[in-house]
């Protein structure tokens, strides 16, 4: 029996050759897209999505969850890329340019009437070679040498942002406060450094009036004009707990006859609300920082004792104060349990950034986190800033685990290129010429990097063989990548480093994904019943007659109507 016999006719179905040749395609088509913006020299990107937001880019990993893709293969890839952000916080362009050069190498392999499992075995004999290779070559350091977290931090956010070489620039402020926040938190923390320990806040304005708090920056505003703007020595409550009246969660009734009875039940839901406020006042509290609601009542009473208090705070924002102020949230109220829970701060005060007020509490007490605020001129670079500062502190935060260094450049991946050549050399059959085509896949990163900076192509792979063959005659590992400054092939110091667990995890996923790519031999499709589409503004249904034009309701809306939402 045929298996067209078994698959309905509804069914599409491609097998062999043709699906790897899609599958690489697909692969090429990504890499095609993202290695111009590759590097400290890379381009900017620019994504306009369905309702015309614009989000300008040169992080891989951003870009890439912005586009949206059909094609399984390039999922794939896409996915790959955004589990290497999320693990290590950089690396995500490497991951998907070695990737695809290596199912580039596998399509010539392939031609060569190589079979996909030999390929297979040999690019995993390739990744235990590069893997053993960075190990050799990765120095061991100290995870608590700011010294090196300074190159780390500006080697990864080099990559994100274009850094100026003059350190009075402002995009250096910027690198100058991550590594202030890094060290304040890291060394307060008994040396450990998590993402989330570094809130990051951001508003419209110059970026060079950027600044680090030690302490928690909230974007509200004091509650009531009556209350002071700036207290100092700071006693704070953190409150989980209503302080107004409050509704019964089940449906209730109450008949009131008289309006001195009306009168007596007010009275006693405000007294209710002035014994809470007073056991705070007992307590010596001055700023209380609710998640709840306060009411007119109680903030009229509060204001009339000098204390500052903020409402609907974010649970997150509890969080972070918790962790800089030395408090603990309460859920109810009492004197002993606020005395014992109480947060402390130099100062707490309010203050316009731009058009918005925002409260400070700094001047905290060994801090285990503090705030950057970020300013630009615009929302979108706003949004890069912030990306590049979070990837940072996530790439660092992996590297304090994990405290080993190799040089960058391209040079990591230039000497284990020649390790894997060296390996090559060694093995007969066909899965010597896999390593060949393994190593020049890693070999790729090198010359990007160099065809980016403006080099010609053969004119740096021929200078970074040359400049590698010195290897061969000495016992010192001599580092040869792309100088980004001198814009030339040349041997690199440890300036320029990144985290040995970056490229491990670079590796391993890159070879993860062409491996998956080349074992799959037959794609099977359901044509779907109803057609999936999406208008104007956004929304996505299915039904029949979806592929042919037509509108609906929402399509004749005005812009200003359809509902706000922003693409992080």
């Amino acid at each position: 029996m045929s298996h067209t016999k078994l698959i309905p006719n509804d069914t599409q179905r491609t097998s062999g050759k043709e699906v790897r040749s899609y599958n690489i395609h697909a692969a090429q088509l990504i890499k095609s897209l993202i290695e111009s913006c590759y590097g400290p020299l890379g381009n900017e990107k620019i994504y306009i999505d369905i309702i015309g937001e614009s989000t300008c880019t040169k992080d891989g990993a951003t870009f890439l969850r912005k586009i949206d893709v059909q094609h399984p293969a390039a999922k794939v890839l896409i996915d790959a890329t955004n589990t290497v952000d999320n693990e290590v916080g950089d690396g995500t362009l490497t991951t998907a340019i070695i990737a695809t050069t290596l199912l580039e190498k596998a399509q010539e392999m392939l031609a060569m009437d190589i079979y996909p499992s030999t390929i297979v075995n040999g690019y995993d004999k390739g990744l235990q070679c590069s893997l053993e290779t960075l190990r050799n070559i990765a120095r061991k350091v100290s995870s608590k040498d700011m010294a090196i977290i300074e190159k780390l931090a500006r080697t990864c956010l080099g990559t994100k942002v274009r850094l100026s070489s003059d350190p009075q620039s402002e995009l250096n402020n910027i690198l100058e406060i991550t590594v202030n926040a890094i060290n304040t938190v890291y060394s307060n923390n008994n040396y450990l450094l998590e993402a989330d320990d570094i809130k990051i806040e951001e508003k419209i304005g110059n970026l060079g009036e950027s600044i680090l708090i030690d302490g928690v920056l909230i974007d509200k505003s004091i509650d009531s004009d009556l209350m002071p703007r700036f207290v100092k020595n700071a006693r704070i409550l953190l409150l989980d707990e209503d302080l107004q009246t409050r509704t019964t969660k089940t449906e209730s009734q109450l008949s009131i006859n008289s309006p001195e009875h009306m009168y007596l039940f007010r009275k006693e839901e405000n007294n209710i609300t002035r014994d809470k406020i007073q056991i705070i006042i007992d307590s010596g509290i001055n700023v209380v920082i609710n998640r709840k609601g306060i009411d007119l009542v109680a903030q009229d009473l509060l204001a009339k004792f000098g204390i500052i208090s903020v409402k609907r705070v974010k649970e997150n924002d509890l969080h972070w104060l918790e962790k800089a102020t030395g408090g603990n949230l309460i859920k109810e109220l009492d004197v002993g349990n606020i005395q014992s829970n109480v947060g402390y701060a130099k100062n707490v005060y309010e203050k316009k950034i731009g058009t918005d007020k925002m409260i400070f509490v700094e001047g905290c007490n060994n801090p285990k986190t503090v705030s950057i605020l970020i300013r630009a001129n615009s929302k979108m670079m706003l949004d890069e800033y912030h990306r590049a500062i979070q990837s940072t502190i996530t790439s660092l935060s992996r590297f304090v685990q994990h405290p080993s260094i190799v040089i960058g450049g391209g040079s990591c991946e230039a000497l284990m290129a020649q390790q894997v050549r060296k390996r090559a050399n060694t093995i007969e059959g066909m899965e010597q010429i896999v390593l060949l085509k393994f190593s020049e896949a890693l070999e790729e990163i090198p010359l990007i990097l160099a065809k980016n900076s403006g080099l010609n192509l053969m004119d740096a792979f021929i200078q970074l063989r040359l400049n590698l063959s010195q290897n061969f005659n000495t016992n010192k590992v001599k580092w040869f990548g792309l100088d980004s400054d001198e814009r030339k092939i040349s041997q690199l110091d440890w300036d320029i480093i990144e985290p040995t667990i970056v490229k491990e995890q670079v590796l391993n996923t890159a070879v993860e994904v062409s491996r998956l790519l080349i074992n799959i031999d037959d794609i099977i499709i359901k044509k779907p019943l109803m057609n999936t589409h999406t208008h104007e503004d956004g929304t996505e249904h299915s039904h029949a007659g979806g592929d042919k034009k037509h509108d609906h309701y929402f399509d004749r809306l005005g812009k200003q109507q359809r509902p706000q939402h922003h693409y992080y």
